[in-house]
């Protein structure tokens, strides 16, 4: 599709500053309300940030989005120099859509200190982005930063969590962490045990939903393997990232809220395919950072952990309980992608 509305790649630092500091990227996938909501949180930002440019990717949606999106960029007067919205013919998913940009931008001459992927359903507080380029620039040695992530009720939503070693992820699907937490607390992945408002640390990785990368750093890690479609690039990104010797940081003191599930709610994408990309992108995940084995043992693993449930249910005729269900249609799809039948 060749509708472009706003300022070309080429032209967004021309028109703002001589030295760009951040590009941020947002892709939309049928959800034009949230995406035009955070847009306006973003407005402001625009503004206090010289040198800050946004582009809005629409990834195929095929519904309303770019008539609604292009309305709302021309009603609010956002087509003058820091917004470009560009609608594709093809859905690229998450690392695709964002990598097309980042290529551009990283093609500039000067090109862009950082790059913000930031996701459509989030609202984006006074300041956040503003405070985060200052955490970065303060420390050289910081690839990518995450901030607050707060949901719709104020609550604190997690954003960053340990690698999945072929250990750890080896005692989760087996369940041992919540089955003994005395004994297996330390191999949960969701990192608990610190506090998340008050600390600013060194993580392991972080979610795409709010993902500042340091240009320099992700010219030598690469971008984001096209191979994850939707979950799991931001793990394999993080971890390829910190083996290029930069670190992985979360700092509360900057925040947004996020929605969640925007993309991903069961009126866009069908429940079952949301389930297999997950299922899928947890051994993408195995293979790419540590192996075909680790691939193998979690498949093989998570097969064992369902199919021992859904035997133990049924011969204890437990089969009415909801759970068995869920147990039922996971063993199906770990079955799928072991026997290849499902893509």
């Amino acid at each position: 599709m060749k509708l472009v509305i706003g300022a070309r790649s080429g032209q967004f630092f021309d028109h703002m500053h001589s030295n760009p500091r951040v590009a941020v990227i947002i892709l939309n996938f049928r959800t034009p309300e949230i995406t035009i909501d955070c847009l306006k949180t973003i407005a402001s930002e625009a503004e206090a940030n010289p040198g800050m440019s946004v582009t809005v990717l629409d990834n195929a949606s095929g519904d309303e989005s770019v008539a609604k999106i292009s309305a709302a960029i021309l009603a609010h007067g956002w087509s003058n120099g820091w917004l470009e919205f560009r609608p594709l013919d093809k859905n690229l998913g998450f690392a695709g859509g964002n990598n097309l940009i980042m290529r551009e931008k990283m093609a500039l001459n000067p090109s862009p200190e950082y790059l913000l992927l930031l996701n459509s359903d989030t609202l984006v507080r006074p300041g956040c982005i503003s405070t985060c380029l200052r955490i970065m620039e303060n420390d050289p040695r910081i690839g990518a930063l995450s901030c607050m992530l707060r949901n719709h009720d104020g609550s604190v939503q997690n954003v960053c969590r340990k690698f999945p070693t072929p250990l750890r992820e080896s005692l989760h699907s087996l369940g041992l962490p919540w089955f003994l937490p005395r004994l297996f607390a330390w191999a949960d992945l969701e990192d608990k045990g610190w506090d998340r408002e008050k600390t600013a640390r060194d993580v392991d990785w972080i979610s795409g939903a709010f993902f500042m990368g340091r240009t320099s750093a992700l010219r030598k890690a690469g971008l984001m393997d096209e191979e994850f479609f939707f979950y799991g690039e931001d793990c394999e990104w993080c971890h390829r990232i910190r083996k290029n010797g930069w670190r992985i940081r979360f700092d509360p003191t900057a925040e947004i809220v996020h929605l969640g599930g925007g993309s991903s709610d069961s009126t866009r994408l069908v429940n079952r395919r949301k389930d297999i990309l997950s299922w899928k992108a947890r051994f993408q995940v195995q293979r790419k950072c540590y192996g075909r084995a680790a691939e193998i043992l979690n498949l093989g693993l998570n097969l064992l952990s369902f199919g021992g449930r859904k035997f133990l249910m049924q011969v204890t005729g437990n089969t009415n309980r909801g759970s068995y269900n869920w147990i039922c249609e996971g063993f199906d799809q770990l079955l799928s992608l072991a026997s290849g039948s499902e893509k």
